[in-house]
């Protein structure tokens, strides 16, 4: 008998493997006092402290104790209405605890454990250790309580810890010149939590691999985002990857062989192309030039993920969760020649080459049958697609067709 916690990208409990469904959402009173009572085991949480977390910030509250009374009888309930007979909440010495027969896991603190054994390690063991730990870290800690002090600041703690993490496992793989293995760090580290340092690791491992193209998006892929999401220009450390990824690409005493190899795609397999989006800008632009001169048409289609009642997704870890299955659905249902883009975190561009408006719909329904197939046996949040597509060259509004999907 078993509870199982996930606080790394989102709040899961799982009761001998089987999720449990405890409330509407994560953020509810009753499902904040959980979280807290979790978090803070065995020790507990001061009375004072919880009325001040659930009640401090709010105006109109005239008895904060008999409130949260009231939301500890809720979650008493709550954890019987699951099947959690043994667990409940007792109040002790001035301090609620969440008490439970169940052995309770918890993914943080195993992340914790795990990172301070590997940090702490030296020799043949240490990378094996380090693997581990990175591999324990699936997100931010519990980010629906971005806003709540006492998770915000377990948060910096874990990212940080994660982040020591990294650096010392890619400096143990570049002793060992394992770029394969660095890449694959790097990539995952920049998928959980997107920031310079990581995608610097990608591209010296690039570099080191001869996958210059490669190096080339990430580097356009950083300077974009950090732009856009900070007004910033590339740091000196990035612009410096630049440098030396311009010393090993073509010059122009390149052959036309030469130049041939560099332009030639590696990856031949079925499937749409994707590329990063200030690409796909330019091959939207070239695209528009040769259908006025060819007369074929093309179509841009915009899809998008909301949850079920049409607004946007706001826990990262669900878009996370959800968008790299979208993409892969996109990349499936399309044609070599079709062009794809992730353009925000919760959207993508498609650009259909030799289409008609009819057609657009069966696109869609590709789409669809690819990302059930996918989801097929995983668990996962239930999302709505949307979708607007229009004539490549022609963006009046009376152009746009719009529709969605259920994905539940």
């Amino acid at each position: 008998m078993s509870l199982e916690v996930t606080m790394f990208g989102g709040f899961v409990l799982r009761h001998n493997g089987n999720t449990l469904k405890l409330e509407r959402n994560n953020v509810t009173r009753s499902m904040q006092v959980l979280q807290m009572l979790l978090f803070h085991g065995e020790e507990g949480v001061p009375k004072d402290v919880l009325m001040d977390q659930l009640f401090g910030y709010e105006d109109g509250v005239t008895n904060p104790a008999n409130n949260l009374k009231v939301t500890i009888s809720n979650l008493r309930r709550i954890l019987k209405q699951v099947g959690l007979e043994d667990t409940t909440v007792v109040f002790k010495a001035g301090s609620y605890h969440l008490v439970s027969s169940e052995e309770i896991t918890v993914d943080a603190f195993q992340f914790h454990q795990q990172a301070e054994l590997a940090l702490a390690a030296q020799g043949e063991e240490r990378v094996a250790l380090l693997e581990a730990a990175c591999d324990l870290y699936n997100g931010d800690f519990l980010p629906h309580l971005a806003g709540c002090d006492w998770a915000m600041v377990a948060a910096v703690h874990y990212k940080e810890e994660y982040a020591a993490c990294v650096h010392a496992l890619c400096e143990e793989l570049r002793q060992r010149q394992d770029w394969q293995q660095m890449l694959r760090v790097s990539t995952q580290a920049s998928g959980l939590s997107p920031q310079e340092d990581w995608d610097i690791l990608r591209i010296q491992s690039l570099l080191v691999m001869q996958r210059y193209q490669e190096a080339k998006e990430v580097y356009e892929e950083t300077a974009n985002r950090m732009l856009d999401e900070f007004g910033v220009k590339p740091s000196d450390r990035l612009n410096e990857c630049m440098r030396q990824l311009e010393t090993v690409l073509p010059s122009s005493k390149a052959s036309l062989e030469q130049l041939q190899e560099v332009l030639k795609e590696e990856d031949v397999s079925r499937g749409a192309y994707y590329c990063p989006f200030p690409s796909f800008i330019d091959t939207y632009r070239t695209v528009s030039r040769m259908l006025e001169r060819s007369g074929q048409s093309a179509y841009l289609m915009m899809c998008w993920v909301t949850d079920k009642q049409g607004h946007r997704i706001e826990q990262r870890g669900q878009v996370a969760q959800v968008m790299p299955q979208v993409g892969e659905a996109i990349h499936s249902a399309l044609r070599r020649g079709d062009i794809y883009t992730r353009a925000e975190d919760d959207r993508f561009l498609i650009l259909l080459m030799g289409i008609n408006r009819e057609n657009c719909s069966i696109v869609i329904q590709r789409i669809d049958e690819c990302y059930t197939a996918l989801r097929r046996g995983s668990r996962g949040p239930a999302v709505t697609l949307h979708y607007k597509m229009a004539p490549v060259g022609d963006m009046s509004p009376q152009q746009w067709k719009s529709g969605s999907v259920n994905w539940g």
